[in-house]
């Protein structure tokens, strides 16, 4: 037999030795893999997922928030102190390998988010002339050492999350991850908006 011709004797002796169902199933693998390498990578990127539990722990902040203000009757929007933290975080983004303009846009995405929320909620309880709610946390106390003790792990989340970020299926890796994301709080009024709102802030560069 010439030296370069085809010997099927290795497929008919796996053929005898190997399960047929077995053989099945590496070649359904493959097949998979070969048709998913890309998605599979990135919804399982572990720097992707960590991200997004950040922005929710974040984001599931904001029904303290609207809680501590309705009892006050405070504005939900205060300007000067969001301005102060974009400000912040142009001074401390090149610490975390990142550009001031990409960090103040991700968090000025999170704060919109954030009072997506809050007017949603203060829409619903105005309809039900909500008395004041029993023990809100307090924002000083509470809920503001909570959201500056997630800002670094985010800056810092978010440096590390870059190359998936930065990669031309970058929309499609966030869209795989957030189905893989847990939503503890879907029926807070308007969170899911307010998901989706903060999830674009990802892939709009």
């Amino acid at each position: 037999m010439p030296p370069n011709s085809c010997n099927p004797a290795p497929l008919h002796l796996a053929r005898k030795t190997l399960p047929s169902w077995l053989i099945y199933f590496v070649c359904l693998c493959a097949a998979l893999m070969l048709a998913f390498p890309a998605q599979a990578q990135n919804a399982s990127d572990p720097r992707l997922l960590r991200l997004l539990s950040l922005m929710q722990q974040r984001l599931d902040l904001a029904q303290d928030v609207a809680m501590y203000k309705w009892n006050t009757r405070a504005a939900i929007d205060d300007p000067v102190r969001e301005q102060q933290i974009l400000d912040a975080l142009a001074q401390q983004a090149p610490q975390y390998g990142l550009e001031p303009k990409l960090a103040q846009d991700f968090f000025a995405a999170q704060i919109i988010a954030g009072k997506m929320i809050q007017t949603a909620l203060f829409t619903e309880w105005m309809s039900k002339s909500q008395a004041p709610l029993s023990n809100p946390p307090d924002l000083k106390t509470h809920i503001r050492p909570a959201l500056d003790q997630l800002t670094p792990q985010l800056l810092i989340s978010m440096a590390e999350a870059q190359p998936v970020l930065q990669a031309k299926d970058s929309q499609q890796a966030v869209k795989l991850a957030a189905a893989d994301a847990s939503m503890p709080k879907k029926t807070v009024p308007g969170y899911m908006a307010a998901w989706e709102y903060a999830l674009r802030s990802l892939t709009v560069r």
